[in-house]
């Protein structure tokens, strides 16, 4: 299960709760890969946390109720929803449209949401505690949906549930008006399309792809072997805003970090999986070095010379002793039966075993 944070305004989260839906967006209709690959790791039963930015307060708790899609012809039906407003700097409006959605339901929900000063600001006694995800959203910005760890979740839902004396309301219908949820009697249909899922596969076959197109793809395609218990993508690991490109927790308690190039893979890129190793350690609190796995995937590399200066780098890093040795694996793109192939390389006995072809 995943749990994740919506930046809201006050009009979009009462249209949010009216209509059963989430979502994230920008003023300009065209499709943006970076706004996709964040929504598209919701699932159904995830759930959700949302933060309005004029009252610096979260409000919660819903979960998602359906796989993410993108919605660019309809705003809501009946009528159109008034989407979030912002000023440009000659004054006129600019609206933002949230066509990145998934439909969500009532999980727990509260009617007075907590202050973020509260929340964030005054520091707990253990750095396990602090909010991290949050606060590294603050410094980045501009980021519509954030992944929250489940203690952080879980630190959130008890400070609500305990300024709202532990009392939950009750109904499947509401709505926000005057700073706080209330129930309403019903709820407004919501008409809008819910299985338009944009073709990140055809994106890259076309060769018209980013880095961020393999980790949507990822994401998409192949949830069942990325991740059992938790998965994060963008994950920041520090006030330099460096972020693990995929974050997976497994049933065995087992950080997979995803390392993923759409090129060759470059120079030095364990000097990263490093720092994010030890980022997760001070963290979490857990030095076994069992409990990370490092996985770095890229293009099939050309060449002896480059392979062997990886492998060098990989066998050097894994004498360090800091994680379990590091998992590569290599893609190729096949145009004659329009597939997208995936390769662990045994790069100790030179053995290359086909693992996913999407």
């Amino acid at each position: 299960m995943n749990y994740h944070l919506f930046i809201v305004d006050e009009i979009s989260l009462k249209y949010h709760l009216e209509y059963n839906f989430v979502g994230t967006g920008k003023s300009d209709t065209n499709f943006d890969i970076e706004l996709w690959k964040d929504i598209v790791r919701l699932k159904p039963g995830d759930k959700i946390v949302f933060y309005v930015q004029s009252l610096k307060k979260f409000y919660g708790f819903f979960e998602v109720n359906s796989h993410p899609f993108f919605n660019n012809y309809y705003y809501l039906q009946p009528s159109p929803m008034p989407f979030v407003e912002i000023k440009k700097a000659n004054g006129q409006l600019n609206y933002i449209k949230l066509q990145y959605r998934a439909l969500i339901r009532p999980y727990q929900v509260f009617q007075y949401g907590i202050d973020e000063f509260e929340l964030v600001d005054i520091l707990p006694q253990s750095s396990r505690d602090v909010l991290w995800s949050i606060l590294y959203r603050k410094l980045k910005g501009a980021r519509g949906c954030s992944p929250l760890f489940e203690n952080e979740f879980q630190i959130i839902f008890n400070k609500i549930q305990l300024i709202n004396n532990g009392i939950s309301l009750q109904g499947n219908y509401f709505t926000f008006s005057n700073f706080q949820i209330i129930p309403i009697t019903q709820s407004n249909n919501y008409l809008g399309l819910i299985n338009n899922v944009p073709d990140i596969k055809q994106e890259i076959l076309n060769e018209n792809y980013r880095e961020s197109h393999l980790h949507a793809l990822l994401i998409q395609h192949l949830n069942q072997q990325l991740y059992t218990k938790w998965l994060g993508n963008e994950v920041y690991c520090g006030a330099g805003m460096q972020a693990m490109d995929i974050l997976t927790i497994d049933n065995r308690n087992v950080f997979n970090i995803y390392e993923i190039k759409k090129d060759e893979i470059s120079p030095n890129t364990t000097i990263q999986i490093k720092k994010y190793i030890f980022w997760l350690q001070n963290r979490f609190q857990c030095y076994n070095v069992n409990a990370y796995q490092p996985i770095i995937i890229g293009k099939s590399i050309n060449g002896h010379r480059q392979l062997n200066n990886r492998i060098n780098e990989f066998i050097y890093f894994n004498s360090l002793n800091i994680s379990l040795p590091i998992i590569y694996i290599e893609y190729e793109i096949n145009f004659n039966n329009n597939s997208i192939n995936f390769y662990q390389l045994d790069y100790i006995q030179n053995n290359r075993t086909p693992i996913w072809s999407i």
